[in-house]
């Protein structure tokens, strides 16, 4: 199985992946690995790695190598834990919910590098604010690769669980419902923490922007 995980994880590099299981072939899939059948295991790998290093390169920060090293682990886990996946939550819940776990375990051994999150997310949250849009002129090079850089910057500076929340709910575009399930809090927490990391966010630019680095 973890040969196996190991393909699936290094395809995402380029781009091969299976095509999405439907519903009915992703149950049969749980059941033959809780029968103990460890190949039933690749396609849901296969299905969910790309979701899950996102998320845990949102979480840990621009350490690639690292982040790509915790999607194996995080599947191990979820491989050695599916004899007790009651089917109570959607299995892609169940499996969010190790990886924010692993990760944060990952987080109190070493301290997290900047967030690379998409550089669009900045202006998203600044839009919500009633922020001026960006001229409409295309930035040059040099300018784009300040401005990815600053981003990195101010979202290194939010707390983990305001990292988190913000990968999940705009990156994966996650419902509260999901995000709530994945993290085991309810919707209306997830709602004021999301809604204190956006604020964060500005804040952290508009200091930024007043004082510098």
């Amino acid at each position: 199985m973890e040969e196996g995980t190991l393909e699936a994880t290094s395809a995402l590099e380029i781009g091969i992946l299976e095509p999405a299981p439907t519903p009915h072939e992703e149950s049969a899939w749980i059941t033959r690995c809780k029968a103990g059948d460890p190949d039933a295991f690749e396609p849901l790998v296969r299905k969910f790695a790309a979701r899950v290093l996102r998320l845990a390169g949102g979480i840990l920060g621009e350490r690639r190598g690292e982040a790509e090293d915790a999607v194996q682990e995080i599947f191990l886990k979820a491989y050695l834990a599916l004899p007790k996946f009651r089917g109570d939550a959607q299995f892609s819940t169940w499996l969010y919910r190790i990886a924010v776990n692993h990760c944060r375990d990952i987080l109190r051994r070493s301290p997290p590098s900047p967030l690379p999150l998409d550089e669009n997310l900045l202006a998203a949250e600044e839009s919500r604010a009633g922020a001026a849009p960006a001229g409409e002129d295309e930035p040059a090079d040099g300018e784009e690769d300040e401005a990815a850089e600053t981003l990195r910057h101010l979202l290194g500076k939010l707390k983990e669980r305001h990292r988190t929340i913000l990968v999940m709910r705009e990156l994966e575009e996650m419902s509260y419902d999901e995000i709530g399930r994945a993290l085991n809090i309810p919707p209306g927490t997830v709602r004021s923490r999301l809604n204190r990391a956006r604020a964060s966010l500005l804040r952290a630019s508009k200091k930024y922007r007043r004082t510098g680095p």
